[in-house]
């Protein structure tokens, strides 16, 4: 019988799973599942250039058709799998069951959900999908006024989309500030500041009581302190739910919001894999186990997945790093912040390019880049190399970063 290799779920890390299995060597069948009825894309432009009618479906594509057909990819689009069987080694979709050798699950996350009054309401949406953003397109374009619950990365993106379209834009957060968990102060405080300069209006430390409704639509938020903000259209991004319901029933191991994975990528099932938003793996550069929602880590699972699975040697574990358009701004980031770092800043916020670096001794953990995207490139060599910095070298921007370092012959 041929062996098989399964992908369900065809976002980057799904796509990138498949593209390396046929790298790889591997031989056998690759079907590649995805619940959703399009060509697999690019995320990050759902909330940016797509929102904004700057790029079309096909400008977003992450592979043409034909990269499936010459890869010999039995690629499946709109066929969810409905159950995974693993000690039969099959899966279940509307159309038949399928046998597996080997799996990887790629099923990624989905929006979590306030459960609050008026919660459903038409106008209130969430963005995780392209099926959601060509609602939220011609949504935004009637609408004067946008209210975001949320000041991650998803709804600061929406935000500064809507904001230069010349909306009337309110964004809620929960927390004291934006990226709490994601940046340091500093930045979050240039990042609300040059959002505040954009005419985007801020509420902090507030949550949502109720959304208030007309015939049917959302009309408003209303605030656990009692304030009512009016809006046209309400966007919805308090984060994301790993989506481990096949992995549940399958048996596998749960832990940290995903499915439990080892440095391979490997599940408690030695034949099942998972990858991306749905896996929850221990990150040495943050010293325990976590779930990194980003393209570079699913896309980075994926080829540790697929190299596992073809016999190959798996890289080490890469430095993570992230990255935000918001308007003219490029936010990347490389490494983990942490608590109890030294921070070192790089380069004037004022002129609107510069990098915080956090710092252990003088090995850098995290660096925090605005338009400096040099900075950013050298700072996820340095962290993974531990290279030691020249601290006064280091604070200097006129000063390459790479070049920052300790010397041998100093």
């Amino acid at each position: 019988m041929t062996k098989a290799a399964i992908i369900i779920g065809a976002s980057h890390g799904g796509v990138q799973a498949a593209a390396s299995l046929r790298q790889g060597g591997w031989d056998g069948a690759v079907r590649l599942f995805s619940a959703e009825d399009a060509l697999p894309y690019h995320r990050p432009p759902l909330s940016k250039a797509f929102l904004a009618g700057e790029k079309t479906e096909d400008q977003i594509l992450l592979r043409g058709e034909a990269f499936y057909r010459d890869s010999d990819i039995d690629f499946r689009r709109g066929e969810p799998v409905l159950r995974l069987d693993a000690a039969q080694r099959t899966i279940e979709t509307g159309t038949g069951n399928y046998g597996y050798d080997k799996l990887i699950l790629a099923t990624g996350s989905r929006a979590r959900r306030l459960p609050v009054d008026g919660a459903n309401l038409a106008g209130i949406v969430t963005l995780r999908s392209l099926h959601d953003a060509r609602l939220i397109r011609p949504a935004l374009e009637k609408a004067g006024s946008v209210v975001i619950v949320g000041g991650g990365f998803i709804g600061l993106e929406i935000a500064s989309t809507a904001a230069k379209a010349g909306k009337t834009t309110t964004v809620v957060e929960a927390q004291d500030r934006l990226l709490a968990r994601a940046l340091p102060a500093a930045m979050s405080d240039f990042l609300r500041d040059y959002h505040r300069m954009k005419g985007v209006t801020f509420h902090f430390g507030a949550s949502v009581a109720a959304f208030e409704g007309e015939a049917g639509r959302a009309r408003a938020v209303t605030l656990a302190d009692g304030q009512r903000i009016a809006a046209d259209l309400i966007v919805v991004g308090v984060g994301g739910e790993a989506n481990i319901d096949l992995a549940s029933q399958a048996g596998l191991e749960i832990d940290a919001g995903g499915v439990r994975v080892d440095d391979k990528g490997r599940t408690s099932n030695a034949d099942i894999y998972a990858i991306g938003d749905v896996a929850a793996a221990h990150n040495p550069h943050a010293g325990a186990r976590l779930r990194l929602e980003s393209v570079q880590n699913a896309v980075d699972q994926a080829r540790m997945a697929a190299a596992d699975i073809c016999g190959a040697a798996t890289p080490a574990a890469p430095v993570p790093w992230f990255w935000t358009d918001q308007y003219d701004l490029k936010v990347q980031m490389a490494g983990l912040s942490r608590a109890g770092t030294t921070r070192l800043m790089r380069g004037d916020p004022d002129d609107g390019a510069f990098t915080l670096l956090e710092l252990d001794g003088d090995r850098l953990v995290a660096a925090h880049s605005i338009n400096r995207a040099a900075d950013h490139m050298a700072a996820r060599k340095l962290i993974a190399a531990g290279t030691p910095l020249a601290i006064d070298e280091a604070r200097d921007a006129t000063i390459a970063l790479a070049k920052a370092v300790v010397r041998a012959d100093a």
